[in-house]
């Protein structure tokens, strides 16, 4: 119950100071303690055990310490009653306090905060005037009035550092003298007492017991003390391993990371970044994505053309290239195409794409010569007499077989024809050039094989019965297919038939197409067949079924062979097993004929019927987008021939029925340079 003698005055809270100081009194409590012949010492408000962590300074200067005790003590009843004599008697007693270095209190109007703030204190019966123990913070800048109780609290601090002294009642006591404890900050010098006791337990402990203790911690604790806990934690686990280790074996521990890993681990920092530059590094990494040496030269000099005496990994250089590239192709905007006009409306019947020069062959009976950077028609090859229906090309040198029966040797620099080659009696429908020697296949069902360096015939192989249709030279074997649905392996040199891939296991259809690498020969047919013979004893291996239509084309690179069909749909396959891999179809595929196919370790491309040409993931059989889609498509535009390089892709395109206009397209899917 309270006493009806108190009173309350307004104590001014305390005012924070430089925000960089440590706090002037820490969470533990201080109380008020004083002495007095009647009364007893009660805290009128209880206050929350939990209090938030301060990191502001609280601090009050000498003559605000003075004022606030004043206020109190004025504000008294039991003072204004008091006779001068016992007032004198006090001070006199402040005398002596003074002789020991303090200060006297004196008497001021009661006193408020700059702030206007006040708090309310209730002081009970009768006290003498106690009197203020003044003490220099060695760890301030300033000089502090510190209040000591035996380590009791005196003020309440709130969570704005704010502090105000709490109601009290007084009681007797020997003396009359406020005193208050300043509590030392624990730290690692001064810890807490106990803590010693406390982490000796803590490791007699099992595992087990210790982590039943940790967890019990946690729980005991506050939002901002777990997250000191995490602060404190992190660290341990941020260890960079691979500053530590030698360079060898930090080189060993990141060449198992993929490529685009690396070039985010060079962000870490310039050790690291100077580790995945190594160029050994990035060689590895250019082989495992069949990046050959040419790439690497080609990527070097197109660097030291832009930054001389670069002191970046070539390798890295190159994979960087060729990341881009295929980016390029994938993802990034088609950049304009080149148009490239001059065969009129007349078919392009073949099409070859070497180094920076494009040769097309058209039924006008001329071959034109193009230069893929310009643009420009660089030499029209006059001399035929007929349309050109095939052609083969190697560096500066250009073959052509047509209609009126012979073959042609050209120099595209020149445009000269070097050598006629005159033997087949009817139309020149195929041919395969290697080296120096091109074998070519004619609807007079026989084979020759040429030297075009002097234009001399070294070989002729007869034995088909119908129009040769597609022929394959590997240098020591030629393989041909033909009308009569047969396939035929040859030894040139001796001019014999070593294999008739034919009978019961054999084609019952006409043969359209070849691949041959030297030890499997695949051949397509009408009968919508693929089968995949030995070279060597001439067996049959695989029938490779799915297909619906005649099989216009196939590419064979290693083990895999994409073929495109006449019902319009494209299939991978592997030919060591004889399954196909993946079939590109679905909503997007073509609506007409496959008429070409290119296809290398990342894409399939294909031109159609449909005036389409699609790129199409060949690993696994996903539609990635159109590359060319003419707006004559469906109506009679057709894409008939295409050749791709790293770069560039070349599409024949034109009409039956005159919707098209005849042209070559040029995409260039190279990096722009810097």
């Amino acid at each position: 119950m309270d006493n009806p003698a108190c009173s309350t005055v307004d104590v001014p809270p305390l005012h924070k100071t430089d925000q960089s100081s440590t706090s002037l009194f820490d969470d533990s409590e201080l109380e008020l303690q004083c002495y007095h012949n009647e009364g007893v010492i009660v805290d009128d408000e209880e206050r929350s055990e939990d209090k938030t962590e301060h990191d502001d300074d609280i601090a009050m200067s000498k003559a605000a310490y003075s004022d606030v005790v004043m206020n109190i003590i004025q504000s008294s009843p039991s003072w204004k009653n008091k006779d001068s004599s016992e007032i004198n008697s006090n001070s006199e007693n402040d005398d002596i306090d003074k002789e020991d270095g303090s200060d006297t209190l004196k008497t001021d109007d009661n006193y408020r905060g700059s702030d206007g703030e006040s708090s309310n204190i209730s002081l009970c019966s009768t006290y003498s005037e106690p009197y203020i123990k003044r003490k220099r913070s060695e760890e301030m800048d300033i000089d502090e009035t510190d209040f000591y109780s035996e380590g009791k609290n005196l003020l309440d601090v709130d969570k704005d550092g704010n502090a105000s002294i709490k109601k009290i009642k007084l009681e007797d006591g020997s003396n009359d003298k406020l005193k208050v404890q300043r509590n030392i900050i624990p730290s690692k010098e001064n810890p807490p007492v106990g803590i010693h006791s406390w982490i000796q337990k803590f490791q007699e402990w099992s595992h087990a017991e210790r982590l039943v203790a940790l967890n019990k911690l946690i729980d005991t604790c506050n939002h901002s003390q777990v997250r000191y806990m995490m602060q404190a934690i992190e660290p341990q686990f941020q260890r960079d391993f691979i500053s530590l280790l030698p360079k060898e074996l930090a080189l060993y521990v990141l060449s198992f990371l993929e490529p685009r890993d690396l070039l985010k681990a060079a962000q870490t920092c310039r050790y690291w970044k100077c580790l995945t530059d190594d160029n050994l590094l990035w060689r590895e990494k250019c082989i495992e994505a069949g990046i050959d040496l040419d790439s690497v030269s080609v990527a070097t000099k197109r660097n030291k053309n832009r930054v001389p005496n670069s002191a970046i990994s070539p390798w890295k250089l190159t994979y960087l290239r060729k990341h881009s590239i295929e980016m390029n192709w994938r993802v990034n905007p088609v950049k304009a195409s080149k148009i490239l006009k001059g065969h009129d409306d007349h078919v392009i019947t073949c099409l070859q794409f070497c180094g920076n020069k494009i040769v097309s062959g058209s039924d006008d009976n001329t071959l034109k010569v193009w230069s893929v950077t310009s643009g420009k028609c660089l030499r029209t090859l006059v001399g035929h007499t007929g349309g050109v229906w095939s052609s083969q090309m190697s560096g500066n040198t250009i073959i052509s077989g047509s209609t009126d029966r012979t073959l042609k040797v050209w120099n595209a620099d020149t445009g000269h024809c070097i050598h006629t080659l005159y033997g087949h009696t009817s139309t020149v429908r195929c041919m395969h050039l290697h080296g120096n020697i091109v074998v070519s296949g004619s609807r007079d069902m026989t084979l020759r094989v040429w030297n075009i360096d002097t234009g001399g015939c070294l070989h002729v192989l007869v034995g088909h019965s119908a129009a040769v249709r597609c022929v394959q030279y590997d240098g020591r074997l030629v393989v041909s297919g033909a009308y009569d649905s047969t396939v035929k392996v040859w030894d040139p040199q001796s001019e014999t038939c070593l294999h008739t891939l034919a009978g019961d296991e054999g084609h019952t259809n006409r043969v359209y197409s070849l691949q041959f690498d030297g030890v499997h020969v695949v051949s397509g047919s009408l009968d919508t067949t693929i089968k995949v013979w030995d070279v060597e004893t001439g067996a049959l291996k695989h029938t490779l079924l799915g297909h619906q239509s005649l099989t216009s084309g196939m590419e064979l690179r290693n083990n895999i062979l994409v073929s495109g069909n006449a019902d319009s749909t494209v299939k991978v396959w592997d030919i060591i097993t004889g399954t196909c891999l993946q079939t590109l179809k679905g909503p997007h595929k073509h609506q007409s004929a496959v008429t070409c196919l290119q296809f290398n370790e990342k894409f399939v491309i294909t031109s159609s019927d449909d005036g389409t040409v699609k790129l199409w993931d060949v690993n696994t059989g996903e539609f990635i987008r159109d590359l060319v889609s003419l707006e004559s498509g469906g109506s009679g535009g057709v894409v008939w021939r295409i050749r791709a390089s790293e770069t560039k892709l070349v599409c024949a395109v034109g009409s039956r029925n005159g919707t098209e206009e005849t042209k070559l397209l040029v995409l260039d899917f190279d990096v722009e340079p810097k």
